[in-house]
């Protein structure tokens, strides 16, 4: 995946574990898309330490997921969550039983709002 996707993510997840120098650069550059130059007369370091500061940000960032996860235990959740919709729409067309299919939907419409809510 593209970094100028990833990282974003991985700040979502992980952003408050940066100092707020870190923080600060990581939204200048990947949220609004500001050049290091300008990023760096904003927090009063030169383009360099901007540069090192966005490399340091990103792997910190890198590491927080290689260690705890949660993006790609969020990715998976949803990857079965949509699954099981895709099953239940499936399973409702060979079931003529009408309480049956009424708990499929009632079932379906609780996993279609888990997935929204992400």
């Amino acid at each position: 995946m593209d970094k100028f996707f990833e990282i974003p993510i991985l700040y979502d997840y992980y952003g408050d574990f940066l100092t707020d120098k870190q923080k600060q650069a990581i939204y200048f550059y990947y949220n609004l898309n500001y050049s290091l130059a300008e990023i760096g007369e904003k927090m009063g370091i030169t383009r360099q330490g901007v540069r090192d500061t966005l490399v340091r940000s990103e792997e910190a960032l890198y590491n927080f997921e290689e260690k705890l996860k949660l993006v790609e235990k969020f990715n998976r959740i949803n990857k079965v969550i949509s699954d099981s919709i895709t099953g239940l729409k499936k399973a409702q067309d060979h079931i003529s039983d009408r309480i049956a299919v009424d708990e499929i939907k009632k079932v379906q419409a609780e996993l279609e709002g888990l997935l929204e809510e992400n």
